[in-house]
């Protein structure tokens, strides 16, 4: 570490400068705790503290796989419409119907679980005291005592719920699934239950 106040080299571990005495630039700053905090050190102070950081256990799709998805869906639903047009040209029969209708279904798959997959929470950050959810292209607040937020909570298997969170008209879902230890301390928080 080079001294500011004489220019000599000296061992970063040092208190101070060994040759004139100066404190080190960060001793400096943390004598100054009393005095009101300068506009660099505002900039530079830390927003809030993450106390844990939660992944999803399952890895959700990226940009470009859900691109994909959503072509195949209009692709799929334009041979739905082509064979749609067939359907009126010819009798009428049942497996015929099917044929038709298998594309449509697939399409409607294929776009729902595109749609969910952007909407799906990947990231939780807890803090002091709100959760930090971040989906695919963004991020919301969810403070712990706001109750004016629209919450839903949907059973999506014997035991798993689903946790749907409207904030700022942005939805964002939580599944149960990928964070256990979120959706227990949401359980108590927001539906009061355990």
């Amino acid at each position: 570490m080079i001294c500011p106040e004489c220019g000599e080299r000296y061992n970063f571990y040092e208190p101070q400068c060994p040759w004139c005495g100066a404190a080190k630039p960060v001793e400096k700053e943390k004598s100054d705790e009393g005095a009101e905090p300068s506009g660099s050190q505002i900039e530079n102070a830390p927003e809030k503290e993450v106390f844990f950081t939660y992944k999803a256990r399952k890895k959700r799709d990226g940009k470009i796989l859900l691109v994909c998805k959503y072509c195949i869906a209009l692709f799929v639903f334009m041979v739905f419409v082509c064979m749609l047009g067939e359907l009126f040209r010819q009798p009428i029969t049942k497996n015929l119907l099917l044929t038709v209708f298998i594309p449509l279904a697939v399409s409607v798959v294929f776009f729902f679980d595109a749609g969910y997959s952007i909407k799906a929470v990947r990231e939780i950050k807890c803090r002091k005291d709100d959760f930090v959810l971040y989906r695919l292209n963004d991020e919301a607040v969810l403070p712990f005592g706001k109750t004016d937020i629209l919450k839903k909570r949907y059973r999506t298997g014997l035991f798993r719920h689903m946790y749907v969170f409207v904030i700022d008209k942005e939805i964002f879902f939580v599944d149960e699934h990928d964070f256990p230890e979120v959706a227990e301390m949401m359980d108590r928080l927001y539906f009061g239950k355990g």
